[in-house]
């Protein structure tokens, strides 16, 4: 259900960028910044881990997995944390309850594969009560309002726990 991101995708990934239920949360990249902020993850170490979302070997979103480095949203213990970031661009996939599921999956076989992920995080916008309820499916709690450093915009910082997602039935 997860592949790298890869090269060849990242036509596919400006296209999904730039579809206006992506555009509503995410910024509207030119083909050549999209270029810019995604090959050095595909061809070189990065902070963040790049993948294509496929369902039935379909690309159908992205998804993006990183550490949380200390302090982030004002938090007193981010250790072990993981951050994730993800979209479903297709729009033939949209609002049909695949969002738990893809979280869980990914947690599940991504995530957690490491050992010294303890926890991950999510920080959608307030607003996005779609994805806020999703990311509840999946498991994660509310934590605390917050802001984005790298856009300055609100945020509502969201967690699920190892042990806590380990206690889960499964999707």
């Amino acid at each position: 259900m997860f592949r790298r991101l890869v090269e060849s995708d990242l036509g596919l990934l400006h296209q999904w960028l730039n579809t206006p239920h992506v555009l509503e949360w995410w910024d509207r990249p030119a083909p050549d910044a999209v270029r810019a902020k995604y090959l050095p993850r595909v061809t070189g170490p990065s902070d963040a881990v790049p993948y294509i979302i496929c369902r039935d070997e379909i690309p159908i979103g992205y998804i993006q997995l990183y550490r949380v480095e200390a302090g982030a949203w004002r938090l007193p213990d981010v250790r072990g944390g993981a951050g994730l970031d993800l979209f479903i661009g297709d729009t033939r996939y949209l609002h049909r309850g695949f969002g738990a599921e893809i979280l869980r999956q990914f947690i599940r076989e991504v995530a957690f594969q490491d050992e010294t992920m303890t926890m991950c995080f999510i920080d959608p916008s307030p607003r996005n009560h779609i994805a806020i309820r999703a990311f509840e499916k999946a498991g994660f709690r509310r934590l605390t309002a917050g802001v984005d450093p790298d856009t300055g915009q609100a945020v509502q910082v969201m967690q699920l726990a190892r042990d806590a997602f380990e206690k889960l039935d499964p999707v």
